[in-house]
């Protein structure tokens, strides 16, 4: 059975906001970021505990452009459940009470 990709609440939010804001910057440029982030998820699907844990129940997988950006997933039975697109120069303790 093939899983499904979720984007939790937040990872939504914070994945709209940087395709806005990278559309703002360049025009088409927000679409570039949108296709990065789509391709590294498909990576996801077709391996998902091959990249690294970031704590005991999430992984993580950088972003290679968009290098500031890192997705956050979670591995379910039936999905991958992404629970940030996380930049880098955002405060930490955000992202590590979403870990938890």
């Amino acid at each position: 059975m093939k899983r499904a990709i979720l984007l939790a609440p937040l990872a939504r939010l914070e994945f709209e906001n940087a395709v806005v804001w990278y559309d703002e910057q360049r025009a088409g440029l927000g679409d570039e970021f949108r296709a990065e982030v789509n391709a590294t998820l498909q990576q996801v699907l077709k391996s998902p505990e091959r990249f690294r844990p970031a704590s005991p129940s999430t992984h993580k997988i950088g972003l290679k452009r968009f290098r500031k950006y890192t997705i956050y997933y979670a591995i379910e039975p039936n999905a991958i459940k992404v629970v940030a697109v996380f930049h880098a120069s955002r405060n930490p303790d955000e992202l590590l009470r979403r870990l938890k």
